[in-house]
């Protein structure tokens, strides 16, 4: 019996088909360093360098961080376009509105502009030839026969005349509240008080003069004419509006004016002549003027409608007699004198009166 015991079969060197080579470790290839660490200081042992890799893995923003930092910056953005949407046509629509307003100043001047257009000042109307109804006598005798407001002869019609048309009587309500009249018919002015610098006036003196809310209202009307003051000595104290940048205004077409009235004691409503008022103030008078057309009113404590027609109008008698003329107008005036202050009153919505 064969004692020899059987060796185990001996292990191939070669690899199995199903096993990967080995390889030594010399000649293993180092794996790539990953992007979120830089290739020096992956390899790096040094503290300092593995410090900051640890820092800049903590800066990374989360998924969650960068959805909401996308949908902030997506949001911002939003709303800058509607924005944009909003802000550009609004600064179209202003540009297209300061043209539009620019372009009708251009060809609509101010009643002021547009009357120093129309009609030369009276000094270049001296020069201008006689009308022709100035050479026909028997016609103005007709006319003035036909119209008992014409003048009385010899007595110089005021050149040039802004006319109304008879269309718009209303001078002004006060609703806009600017100091300036309605500029209906060609008519342009501004309230103005003064007096006589020998007493105190509410408000104070100047021009335009400010319109006053009406307590409680009237009717429609919120805003007036109100005008207060202490004892004067001399002339008095006025409440005024030209009609026509110092220049006549022919109202003849109407037959007087209408307003509403409150306040205690007595006002004068006066409508000026060009005739009566010095040169220096836009009239023709060379002496004995300012004896104005009036009539005087009763106020009472509660609003009331006044009518004043042409014939109403008297002069007190101190100065040149000159017959009322509506085709001569140069101011619309309240006034008080000396023996009707103190005073306290208010005016509103003054218009002319139709015929």
């Amino acid at each position: 019996m064969s004692t020899d015991r059987e060796e185990p079969p001996r292990k191939s060197a070669l690899p199995r088909p199903s096993e990967a080579p080995r390889t030594s470790e010399s000649s293993r290839t180092p794996e790539a360093p990953r992007l979120s660490q830089p290739p020096r200081l992956s390899r790096s042992a040094a503290p300092d360098a593995r410090e900051l890799i640890d820092s800049a893995r903590i800066d990374i923003p989360t998924v969650r961080n960068r959805e909401e930092i996308m949908s902030r910056v997506l949001s911002a953005h939003r709303k800058r376009r509607a924005a944009q949407r909003v802000v550009v046509p609004a600064l179209g629509f202003v540009c297209a509105l300061a043209a539009g307003i620019a372009l009708w100043q251009h060809f609509e001047p101010p009643p002021e502009l547009l009357l120093s257009r129309e009609h030369p000042i009276a000094s270049q109307g001296a020069n201008r030839p006689a009308s022709p109804s100035a050479s026909t006598p028997a016609k103005t005798a007709a006319s003035a026969s036909a119209n008992p407001s014409a003048p009385a002869s010899g007595l110089e019609l005021c050149a040039p005349a802004v006319s109304a048309a008879g269309s718009a009587p209303l001078i002004d309500d006060f609703e806009d509240g600017d100091g300036r009249i309605s500029p209906f018919e060609r008519r342009a002015g501004f309230w103005s008080a003064t007096n006589d610098n020998t007493g105190k006036q509410q408000p104070a003196l100047r021009s335009p003069f400010p319109m006053s809310r009406i307590p409680g209202g009237r009717g429609a009307s919120q805003y007036a004419l109100h005008v207060s003051g202490g004892k004067f000595s001399k002339w008095g104290a006025l409440l005024s509006a030209e009609l026509s940048a110092r220049r006549c205004y022919d109202a003849s077409v109407y037959a007087g004016l209408t307003f509403w009235t409150r306040g205690r004691g007595s006002i004068n409503v006066v409508a000026k002549m060009t005739q009566i008022a010095p040169e220096e103030y836009g009239g023709s008078c060379t002496h004995d003027c300012y004896d104005a057309h009036l009539a005087t009113l009763t106020l009472s404590n509660k609003w009331q409608e006044q009518r004043v027609t042409w014939a109403e109008l008297k002069q007190k008698g101190y100065g040149q007699v000159v017959p009322f003329d509506p085709r001569s107008l140069l101011s619309l005036e309240f006034t008080v004198g000396p023996e009707q202050t103190p005073f306290d009153f208010w005016v509103d919505d003054i218009r002319f009166l139709e015929r």
